[in-house]
């Protein structure tokens, strides 16, 4: 009898991809499986998107009234599951018909138990031949990362879940990390279980609200320190001297403003490279919120 997965999905005003989403999660080569999506107080008709699903007896849906967050998102989703393997990926994410079957490979090669990681690679059209592989700007090493990995619940359930004290965007996902490492919990690579991040660049009048979350981000990541003050935390937020200054002179001390981006952004040049640029360009407000949540405290 084939170990049974839930697939854990949180999302919020997302309509227009989810349900992209959703079909490739639903067209698996491996059969056991259910999938949970926790709606995070969507204001988009993001119920309505999903209701085609409804008659799946894989598929259930559950819509909060209020925003609450990607970590108590997951953990309510854990809690309505019955899977003893869980996976965990985000709302815009596309995954190919082996997914699941990949992740499941590993957890079957580890029977010590350890969390997997499957890689992440930006796509900027729902359509487009999907690579094989991503660019230098795709590169994760992180210990656990949400948007694609897998755990079993008896694992789950040793680190407690997700700090629910995260509740707005960032950083959730890696003091899950942390939790995990501290325990000895190993981190095993899933190179076959691809999720293609979804991330088309940004309209003008996105702008601010990408603005506004890495102010979040900054907030979440001083939560974060004062868990764990050590080094490793220090670095993986940016709290260093060094990150201000490269972010400095990445930013041409502040040619590289929201202006330039836009005007970039509505050029001729590569998806790649307005990419780049709207990351360091975003990369510099959040160390700027760093440095005046730090005044605040």
């Amino acid at each position: 009898m084939e170990t049974l997965v839930s697939v854990i999905i949180p999302t919020r005003n997302r309509r227009t991809i989810i349900g992209k989403c959703i079909e490739c999660i639903l067209n698996q080569t491996y059969r056991s499986y259910e999938v949970i999506v926790i709606d995070d107080g969507s204001e988009d008709g993001t119920e309505d998107t999903l209701d085609k699903f409804s008659s799946n007896d894989n598929f259930k849906y559950i819509k909060l009234g209020e925003r609450k967050g990607p970590a108590y998102c997951r953990n309510l989703g854990v809690r309505e599951s019955n899977g003893k393997i869980l996976i965990f990926i985000d709302s815009d994410i596309f995954v190919l018909p082996d997914f699941i079957e990949s992740h499941i490979e590993t957890h079957r090669n580890h029977p010590e138990g350890i969390v997997g990681v499957g890689p992440v690679i930006a796509i900027s059209k729902i359509d487009e031949k999907l690579p094989e592989k991503g660019s230098v700007l795709d590169f994760s090493n992180a210990y656990f990362a949400s948007g694609n990995a897998s755990l079993s619940r008896d694992i789950y359930l040793k680190v407690r879940g997700f700090d629910e004290v995260f509740n707005v965007y960032g950083w959730e996902d890696i003091d899950f990390g942390l939790k995990l490492k501290s325990l000895g919990i190993k981190s095993v690579k899933v190179p076959r279980a691809i999720g293609y991040h979804y991330q088309p660049l940004p309209k003008e009048e996105d702008i601010d609200s990408l603005i506004e979350k890495e102010r979040e981000r900054a907030r979440t990541a001083l939560y974060l320190y004062k868990k764990y003050p050590t080094l490793e935390v220090k670095l993986m937020i940016q709290l260093s001297s060094f990150h201000r200054i490269l972010n400095r002179l990445l930013t041409g001390f502040g040619y590289i403003d929201k202006k330039r981006v836009i005007r970039i952004l509505n050029s001729n040049r590569s998806y790649n490279i307005k990419r780049f640029v709207l990351t360091v360009f975003l990369t510099r407000v959040y160390l700027d919120a760093l440095e005046k949540e730090l005044k605040v405290l």
